[in-house]
């Protein structure tokens, strides 16, 4: 990319107040994002290939389609945050593991508080033998 070009997208940058005011977080919503993060899984595929999200969400749904509703979002490569709507779903996914997508194994970690998945070490998972 030339200096002219560099220049021109600086010149597009701008800081403003256009986001507005910042908004404090009441108790109550702290309290249910808390219970929220109780339901929920992150997942890492552990794969060199990127994972297709909407063939890796519909052969999920297959599989738990005796749970609840599983809510499935892209959250970086190959890395899933699924939110259940019951926690004892949650529970079940993790105690029917290991799993595996494309014979890649899937790594499991529970979020905890309000922490950030980036943190999360997905470097363990249980098997039974």
């Amino acid at each position: 990319m030339s200096e002219a070009e560099i220049a021109k997208l600086y010149e597009n940058l701008s800081l403003t107040d256009k986001d507005g005011a910042v908004l404090e977080l009441t108790e109550e919503a702290r309290v249910e994002g808390i219970k929220d993060v109780d339901k929920c899984l992150v997942k890492k595929v552990l794969s060199g290939k990127k994972v297709n999200r909407e063939a890796f969400k519909g052969i999920i749904n297959q599989i738990w389609n005796s749970l609840g509703q599983v809510e499935v979002e892209l959250v970086g490569d190959n890395l899933f945050m699924f939110y259940f709507s019951y926690g004892e779903d949650r529970n079940l996914v993790l105690q029917r593991g290991p799993w595996h997508f494309g014979n890649s194994l899937i790594v499991l970690e529970k979020p905890v508080g309000s922490g950030n998945i980036s943190n999360l070490s997905f470097n363990k998972a249980d098997f039974s033998i």
